[in-house]
């Protein structure tokens, strides 16, 4: 077992006494009140200004660590309408680009999501060459081509930081951000992964209704006995339905607006999480308590030092989002037996059938029930305090670029 540092101990030691508080009381932590959101908010026109001012200007992680596995590794993938191309580089920095030839603006890889390696970019149009660090390298036939400055015709950067196994991009050429800042505690989270020893098993991309709606399952444990009754709550093998969820946030926010959420490990079952009482805190692990992390505005991570799973949500329209499922392990898939590779292939195609099937599903049952006009709002109970604070973040950073809009 991976040593436990300070921060990751106290953090144990924190969950499992604040768990076996709520099971000894037969609750969970809870909001001071229900949360009410109007339905106005699920509008195109909103859609619109959330991607305004939250993707397009806020540090997105885009990128797994494990992904980019050696120098000229790279994945290459479209954000809302911008083509993004992130590449490691021949001096291990890992940097991303606007996937766009500085000649006449074709995409430098054949398909909008290839990933490969290379030594350098050459445009499949007119061949013009770039260097993995976005320099133009060559320019085809330059004789008759005519003079340019090369110098001058690199590829359009965008700021990115890659931190404790991930890799953050913003999307708007010119923005900047600071991660550290950004992430505030939820750096040290991450860091008790160790996601850099990750290895990528397998991705599928999954369909659903609007972002936020598609994002809340991410955030509360309430919905699982009911939703899923029939495939993850059997595994678990939970006789009762009393759900405990401890929630935690991270970030310049007052409600993160990164998140913690964590207590399912002991499942749904007070009494077993009362026995926690006599266990010993020197023998405390990560296996106590379950956590799923959310970073904002889009990635749901249920994984531990192991690996587990990385969802990535990305909005397409107001009523269309794209999740990639990415499936990590600290296994090199080539050192799997034929065997594990099938256990590993039926684990993906379970949580892919569940998320598409019972989570997806239901999100785009959500949707038609927003605009039917059957209701004015959705409620967010004391119980489901995530999504509480994620749709406060939202509203936060919606705000602001109004504001900033307003004093332009």
């Amino acid at each position: 077992m991976a040593l436990q540092s300070d921060y990751e101990k106290a953090q144990i030691r924190n969950m499992v006494q604040r768990a076996v508080k709520c099971a000894s009381e037969g609750t969970t932590e809870m909001t001071p009140e229900v949360y009410r959101l109007p339905i106005e908010i699920y509008s195109p026109t909103r859609w619109e200004e959330e991607m305004n001012a939250i993707y397009r200007r806020l540090p997105l992680m885009l990128a797994l660590s494990c992904e980019l596995r050696g120098n000229g590794a790279y994945k290459a993938m479209k954000v809302l309408d911008v083509p993004v191309l992130i590449v490691r580089g021949d001096d291990g920095r890992v940097r991303a680009f606007v996937n766009t030839c500085t000649h006449r603006g074709r995409a430098l890889t054949q398909t909008p999501d290839e990933k490969g390696q290379c030594k350098n970019f050459t445009c499949p149009y007119h061949a013009w060459r770039f260097s993995t660090d976005g320099k133009l390298q060559s320019v085809s036939d330059p004789r008759k081509f005519g003079e340019v400055d090369k110098s001058a015709l690199g590829l359009r950067e965008l700021p990115c930081e890659e931190r404790a196994g991930f890799v953050w991009v913003c999307i708007t050429p010119g923005q900047t951000f600071d991660i550290e800042e950004y992430l505030g505690g939820m750096l040290e989270e991450l860091a008790c992964l160790e996601a850099d020893k990750w290895y990528l098993l397998g991705s599928q991309q999954l369909e659903s209704g609007n972002w936020k709606i598609a994002h809340d399952g991410y955030l509360e444990s309430y919905h699982i006995p009911f939703l899923h009754r029939h495939t993850l709550h059997p595994m678990w093998k939970r006789e009762t339905l009393t759900s405990v969820s401890l929630y935690d946030h991270y970030g310049p926010l007052p409600y993160g607006p990164h998140q913690r959420m964590a207590g399912n490990a002991w499942g749904y079952d007070p009494a077993l999480m009362l026995k926690m009482k006599d266990v010993p805190e020197s023998e405390y692990t990560e296996h106590h308590f379950h956590a799923v992390r959310t970073l904002f505005p889009h990635i749901s991570i249920s994984a531990g030092r192991n690996g587990g799973l990385v969802s990535q949500l990305f909005p397409i329209t107001a009523d269309r989002c794209i999740t990639v499922q990415n499936h990590v392990s600290t296994q090199n898939p080539d050192d799997m037996t034929e065997a594990e590779k099938q256990t590993t292939q039926k684990r993906i195609e379970l949580y892919a059938a569940v998320v598409r099937d019972e989570d997806y599903s239901t999100s785009f049952s959500i949707q038609e029930g927003v605009r039917s006009g059957g209701i004015q709002e959705l409620l967010f109970g004391r119980n489901e305090g995530g999504a509480q604070n994620f749709h406060r973040s939202v509203e936060h950073y919606v705000q602001a670029h109004r504001k900033s809009q307003a004093n332009a």
